[in-house]
């Protein structure tokens, strides 16, 4: 019993690399390779490739330091835990939100959640505040844990932690009333909610570290580019050609760990692109009327659809497209997450609700009354779907 208790707490590797691989963004897959080359003689790149493929274009954007955050974040946690933090900060969405909970991400790598919650909150403390949250809520309570107590008031983090509805409504005296303070307190933990915190922090797109002023900016990239509506082509295996050195091919067992590492190394990244392919291609079958400039928005899809289209978890193609671009046949460049939003048949029965209303409805009741007809969520997710559809909270109706 306790060999097989300890086998379901031990790291499985090859599922370790090949995830923390394939979560890498675009700039550490250039590291990597980089280092790869430099490491192992049996490694060479194969024909002139190593260029932006044809069309790719390049913007400027502002870029932070995920290395650093890996690695500061690894010295809170035991050595055997570091391949758990770096894949909970590959698991960062663009806005410093954790993609995944904690139990698709131990599930994902075999442990124990509450590992995986341990290097989580190694993350959350030695990053920005609020990276790593789940939720607005919890983006802003780590915000507060990081303030100054004096200047954050007991008023501000009740307000936050229990009242966000209320508060973004604007609805300031029936919080007052629910927590049984003075209106001049919530007004002033309004104020420090507005002046102080933010919604979310950016993080591979954002500005962590802080950029020095007059610093220069990142050079992005698009990872997936999609030439046509049919057509989508991964740019970094554009780039990396990548083969196994022919004299090391006909050297003798001397040199069989460079060969053997240098062939495992090529099967995973061949793995990452065939992922990126896939993924690239479900969204393009999806997607067809937006790439071909039919449609100006793109179609209502999920990252769950693409991974039952294709066969992989979600978490796969969660990791696929975090924090990752695209090239669209016009030339733009957009977030992958731009392909993605909520299916809209539920969206859709929040507007036709919210148009049938007799007296304005709040969210809740909006939850309530949508759960008896077919459609169970939850009170936030009314409020996301309605902030999504333009739609004014209940006071403003």
């Amino acid at each position: 019993m306790a060999g097989r208790v300890r086998i379901q707490l031990e790291l499985q590797p090859e599922m370790v690399a090949y995830a923390t691989l394939l979560q890498l963004p675009a700039a550490g897959m250039d590291e990597l390779v980089d280092r790869e080359l430099g490491d192992n003689p049996a490694l060479e790149r194969g024909g002139d490739l190593c260029r932006q493929p044809e069309g790719v274009e390049r913007v400027e954007i502002e870029g932070g330091d995920l290395a650093k955050l890996r690695s500061d974040a690894g010295l809170l946690v035991v050595q055997a835990d570091r391949p758990i933090v770096d894949h909970v900060v590959g698991s960062l969405d663009e806005r410093g939100r954790l993609a995944s909970t904690t139990d698709e991400i131990a599930a994902d790598l075999g442990v124990g959640t509450a590992r995986v919650a341990a290097a989580l909150t190694a993350v959350q403390e030695v990053g920005p505040p609020g990276v790593g949250a789940r939720d607005l809520r919890e983006c802003l309570l780590l915000q507060l844990d990081a303030a100054d107590r004096q200047a954050a008031s007991t008023v501000v983090r009740a307000v936050v932690d229990r009242h966000l509805d209320e508060l973004a409504g604007g609805q300031l005296e029936r919080v007052a009333e629910a927590l049984g303070e003075p209106l001049v307190e919530v007004q002033k933990a309004a104020a420090f909610v507005r002046e102080r915190l933010v919604p979310f922090v950016a993080l591979d797109l954002g500005c962590w570290p802080p950029r020095a002023a007059g610093a220069r900016a990142e050079v992005l990239r698009p990872d997936y580019v999609f030439v046509d509506e049919f057509t989508v082509v991964v740019a970094e295996e554009a780039r990396h050609s990548l083969m196994i050195s022919p004299a090391y091919q006909a050297a003798g067992a001397a040199v069989q760990e460079s060969l053997s590492r240098a062939r495992l190394f090529l099967s995973r990244l061949h793995r990452r692109w065939q992922t990126m392919r896939a993924v690239g291609a479900a969204i393009a079958d999806r997607q067809e009327a937006f790439l071909a400039g039919r449609s100006s928005c793109p179609a209502p899809l999920t990252r769950a659809e693409v991974a039952s289209s294709i066969g992989v978890h979600e978490s796969t193609v969660s990791r696929a497209v975090s924090a990752r671009w695209a090239q669209l046949p016009s030339g733009r460049i957009t977030a992958m997450a731009d392909f993605f939003g909520v299916s809209a048949e539920p969206r859709d029965a929040v507007r036709e609700l919210i148009a049938q209303e007799t007296r304005p409805l709040s969210d809740g009741e909006i939850a309530r009354l949508l759960s008896g007809t077919g459609h169970p969520m939850a009170r936030r997710t009314v409020a996301k779907y309605r902030a999504q559809l333009g739609i004014a909270a209940q006071s403003r109706r």
